[in-house]
């Protein structure tokens, strides 16, 4: 029940923020409940709180600024910490949204005032779980490549899976050779 009243409130607030906001001087109390911060330390308090608007609290709270490469994305973020330091809760806030690689920019004082995400692929495991998804075997290739010669008798689960790892693979000679067949089997042009 707390959950769901939490969210109402968000989706209310969502969409009267920006009149809301320009109305309202003392934005720290209406974020309160969300992000507290004193003494350079922080303290969130996010349960299936839309990603935008824990960067405005945060924004609004301490000044911080994130900025994320697909800002209207509309993912969730579930995260606690109690009286962190501002940096360190930064980073896990970006890691537990999804993205591992930023860039913490500092003002004149030294103080972190903004993060920008660099890259938006998700984290994976260990890299080389990352590099055995994005390469092509010569097994997996004589495979993709059987398949596409079949597209006809494919069921639609089996088509979906070709194409997922076709859009998956990096740039390669082997690549674009398969997407070339693929083209061809979508288009029903024959050789």
């Amino acid at each position: 029940m707390k959950t769901c009243s939490r969210l109402v409130i968000l989706v209310v607030c969502l969409l009267t923020l920006p009149a809301f906001a320009g109305a309202q001087t003392g934005s720290e109390d209406f974020y309160r409940q969300w992000v507290d911060y004193r003494n350079g330390e922080i303290s969130v308090d996010f349960d299936q709180t839309p990603v935008p608007f824990a960067l405005h609290a945060i924004h609004a709270k301490t000044g911080f600024q994130i900025v994320i490469p697909s800002p209207g994305e509309r993912g969730m973020v579930s995260l606690r910490l109690l009286r962190q330091p501002l940096e360190p809760a930064i980073r896990t806030l970006i890691s537990t949204i999804g993205y591992r690689s930023f860039a913490l920019l500092y003002d004149e004082s030294g103080r972190p005032s903004r993060a920008l995400v660099l890259q938006a692929k998700p984290a994976f495991a260990n890299a080389a779980e990352e590099t055995a998804k994005l390469t092509l075997t010569a097994e997996e290739h004589d495979k993709l490549q059987k398949d596409l010669a079949r597209w006809q008798e494919l069921q639609k689960e089996e088509r979906s899976q070709i194409e997922t790892r076709l859009k998956e693979l990096e740039p390669s000679e082997e690549r674009e050779q398969l997407i070339k067949e693929y083209g061809k089997q979508l288009l029903g042009i024959a050789e």
